[in-house]
């Protein structure tokens, strides 16, 4: 008889700085009032508003089930599937990440039923040559996936994982989203969330899950599908999902994470703060200028401290300003999401852009942009920057 269980999130501590601000910037919108992005016709997963209608809640509670299949033609492997659990969220990990990259807003819960159920066809029949889903191909692998666990219920548990048996013939671990109309249908309800798992989550990280569940809540990839490119570095996990260690702050905000309280929208006039980590609870840790209109951009720039990158040998770097374009009318894998660099090094531990952030003493006065930026020092907690608009 199977077995269901539960593995709780993990609530992180934060840590405080102290805020000083000189000036009053004038403003076409109150610090909690960023206007949303003008998509430009871009529906579907990109940086402006998030479609409600397909995407899962990302304030409150998401409840996951996680379920393992195997093939004729590629068993699971022998034992207990709880250690292939335990390695796709990172003992937990997985679940502590979103407690914290929300600051406490959402909760993930993965309920996981144990053991192998073998599907009625070999593995090698789900996918094409190239050993990837379309849409058609990963609704059948679900369909199919799901008839096996009779006991699920979509009703309160929106979220599926499929963690496929190892094998070549399914590579990757794609994201699934569904419309109403064309989405699995079950007993209890469609199937409209879901991730498949394959033979790369076997190698992958925690930050797998994570990012492709991100991609459940709305967030669009930000490297380059072609030619492909981690465009945007490691310093989102929705780029780079090998170093990559949190999510920028727009994406924090996009997703209603961030406290209005910690984010300033500056149109007009000039603002001289402290910016403070983004982890923490209070003060201004984003501060955001539009490029193209003042009520409704469709992009904007975005400024605030550099998160940690996990380079590949386990040490960790990042510190400085890191500044960025946001453009909700660029789809999903063309780099709706473009870096600002201080520097344009790569780095095979660190990535692509990976000194990007500016340090203190820096200057950026580039007439393409809407304002000039000056890095003026570096504090306990945080960087006095002075920004000025055009």
């Amino acid at each position: 008889m199977s077995k269901i269980t539960r593995r709780n999130a993990l609530a992180l501590g934060f840590s405080t700085c102290v805020q000083v601000t000189t000036g009053r910037p004038s403003r076409a919108a109150a610090p909690d009032r960023i206007p949303d992005l003008d998509r430009m016709g871009n529906s579907y997963l990109s940086e402006g508003k998030t479609d409600a209608s397909l995407s899962l809640q990302s304030v409150g509670s998401i409840k996951a089930l996680m379920v393992f299949v195997d093939f004729a033609d590629a068993p699971g492997a022998f034992g207990s599937t709880e250690g292939v659990a335990d390695h796709l969220t990172g003992n937990g990990k997985a679940e502590s990440w979103f407690r914290d990259q929300s600051h406490g807003r959402l909760s993930l819960e993965i309920y996981r039923i144990s053991g192998w159920r073998r599907m009625p066809k070999p593995s090698t029949s789900y996918t094409g040559s190239d050993k990837h889903f379309t849409f058609q191909q990963q609704k059948a692998y679900i369909t199919d996936a799901a008839a096996l666990f009779p006991e699920l219920d979509f009703r309160t548990h929106p979220l599926l994982f499929v963690v496929g048996a190892k094998t070549d013939a399914i590579a990757v671990s794609p994201t699934f989203i569904a419309p109403p109309a064309n989405a699995p249908v079950t007993l209890t309800g469609p199937i409209r969330w879901g991730v498949t798992f394959g033979k790369d989550s076997y190698t992958n990280n925690h930050i797998n899950l994570c990012h492709e569940v991100c991609h459940t809540l709305g967030l669009p990839d930000l490297y380059n599908f072609a030619p492909f490119g981690f465009t945007t570095g490691a310093w989102d996990i929705m780029c780079d999902i090998f170093r990559g260690t949190s999510l920028i702050g727009w994406h924090r905000h996009k997703l209603g994470w961030l406290a209005d309280e910690r984010k300033v929208y500056l149109a007009r006039g000039q603002l001289e703060a402290v910016l403070t980590p983004l982890p923490g609870r209070t003060r201004i840790s984003m501060i955001v200028a539009p490029a193209d209109g003042t009520l409704n951009p469709s992009q904007v720039y975005a400024l605030e401290l550099a998160q940690p990158i996990q380079g590949r040998d386990g040490t960790t770097t990042g510190d400085g300003v890191l500044v960025y374009s946001v453009d909700a009318s660029v789809p999903t894998g063309k780099s709706p999401v473009r870096i600002v660099p201080a520097k344009t090094t790569t780095s095979p531990i660190y990535g692509e852009l990976f000194e990007a952030p500016f340090s203190s003493g820096s200057t950026l006065d580039d007439p393409t942009l809407p304002f000039s930026l000056s890095i003026k020092a570096k504090c306990t907690d945080g960087y006095v920057v002075a920004l000025k608009m055009r």
